[in-house]
């Protein structure tokens, strides 16, 4: 069992702590801290097998997935790195992100937040950079079913490219976008369509 006991958390959500890992230099420690949710009077079989870490069965089987396809375009993924027992709870282990100033790497959301409203140019930068990652995960059928702007970060190992760090995997009980070219396409078109509004942009 790792000890983070005596470790502070780099970073804090509503579902999780991050650590540092005491004995990987290039990994993070995700620890789930939010309570498990019952969603169904009788529990699915994720919901009953894996509690309040189901998410991360998706997020593992959906990172396989693209390593059994050797597609180019996991680059774009943060490396998943296993599972570990800790102090404070179970943990994922996951590929450090970090920015140009060494800490972790900036969110999406963060760089959105700073940029000057009347910087058009500069909304209009970032957003094609959200629009050619979008692509890339289209190319390499790679599903994000949680795409959101704090899932994104800008990252150092990936010479400053928009990385996925969070969200991998369909959340929906009949995932046709496994299965569905189609379904697949309109899923990437309608967070395209719904990420670009978050810039005041029409996706291209």
């Amino acid at each position: 069992m790792i000890d983070l006991c005596d470790l502070s958390p780099l970073r804090e959500s509503r579902n999780y702590k991050i650590f540092q890992h005491p004995e990987l230099e290039d990994a993070l420690l995700k620890v789930r801290v939010d309570e498990a949710v019952r969603d169904h009077f009788i529990p699915r079989y994720a919901e009953w097998r894996y509690g309040n870490l189901r998410q991360w069965n998706r997020e593992a089987n959906e990172y396989l997935a693209a390593l059994h396809r050797g597609c180019p375009e996991i680059e774009r993924l943060a490396q998943f790195m296993g599972y570990a027992p800790t102090s404070v709870g179970p943990a994922m282990v996951v590929e450090k992100m970090t920015g140009s100033d060494g800490d972790l790497a900036p969110t999406l959301h963060a760089e959105r937040v700073a940029l000057d409203k009347k910087d058009q140019e500069g909304r209009q930068r970032l957003h094609d950079e959200l629009m050619g990652l979008l692509d890339d995960l289209k190319r390499g059928q790679i599903i994000v079913g949680d795409l959101s702007f704090e899932n994104v970060v800008r990252a150092q190992e990936r010479g400053g490219k928009l990385t996925v760090i969070d969200g991998l995997g369909e959340r929906v009980m009949f995932p046709l976008a496994l299965f569905s070219t189609f379904a697949f396409e309109k899923s990437i078109e309608r967070r395209r369509a719904r990420m670009s509004k978050g810039f005041g942009l029409q996706a291209n």
